[in-house]
């Protein structure tokens, strides 16, 4: 199939840039063992062994699988944008593929590259800190559907953000933004549940937990009413995520023939 091809040669490709991956995995062990010391020194200095039904060991193996969500996959933004500005996305349209699944095939194929040395180093360090994650076989397969629809969904929000380069002149600050949002209330440094209130129930209905939340937090649950919820959730955000991406596309290819270019 032409879009596994589009990923290989990603992949391939990807190898060529192994500095880029090194620094991205260096920061993520560094942002890792900072977090550990944080919360390994909390919890001793209240004398609590767990906060919000988390322990330790759950918090610290979380942060993991949020870093390597946020940190395996590529700016595939940044690289609509510069097609945009160069023209080159004209020639791109014209090829026998659909340009938001080329964007979304690559994508993978960067990530897959990456997703398997940061889970490796960043389970490394949780594992020295920490000990073994807590996890059941439920627990490590519903971590991969998650985290697959998590990192497509990373992607579609990626690529529309791309292609808002049809009508702005800059897509930075746009990314910046959506980047934010997954930091602050996409659950990627805090669970949740250690949210007030009234802030975790906006959050668990937006996007934005669904990529970061939703794979760290199957990680970590213990049960089937925990798991459902999110996966739902997530379910109608892939949907919502590939119309709108579908219209955005369609709306971009009428901007690009309205101004012959």
């Amino acid at each position: 199939m032409k879009y596994l091809a589009v990923a290989r040669l990603r992949l391939m490709g990807a190898l060529m840039y192994d500095r880029d991956v090194l620094v991205r995995s260096i920061f993520m062990v560094v942002a890792l063992v900072v977090f550990v010391q944080l919360w390994t020194t909390t919890f001793a200095a209240t004398g609590n062994t767990l906060v919000q039904g988390f322990s330790l060991k759950d918090l610290v193996w979380y942060l993991v699988i949020t870093e390597v969500v946020a940190l395996s996959t590529p700016r595939v933004a940044q690289t609509i944008d510069t097609e945009v500005r160069s023209g080159d996305v004209a020639y791109a349209l014209a090829r026998p593929y659909s340009y938001p699944l080329y964007h979304l095939s690559a994508y993978w194929g960067e990530t897959l590259l990456r997703l398997p040395l940061n889970g490796l180093l960043g389970g490394a360090v949780a594992f020295l800190a920490v000990g073994p994650p807590p996890i059941t076989p439920l627990n490590v397969l519903a971590t991969l559907v998650f985290g697959v629809a998590a990192i497509t969904l990373k992607a579609m929000f990626e690529v529309m953000i791309g292609l808002t380069a049809f009508w702005v002149e800059d897509t930075q600050p746009a990314e910046w933004i959506y980047n934010k949002f997954l930091i602050t209330i996409g659950g990627l440094f805090l669970p949740l549940e250690l949210f007030p209130d009234w802030l975790a129930a906006i959050s668990r209905v937006l996007p934005f937990a669904s990529i970061t939340y939703a794979p760290a937090r199957a990680f970590v649950a213990s049960d089937w009413q925990t798991l459902v919820p999110v996966a739902a959730i997530q379910l109608v955000w892939l949907t919502l995520g590939w119309l709108t991406l579908t219209f955005i596309f369609s709306r971009a290819t009428r901007q690009l023939v309205a101004h012959g270019g």
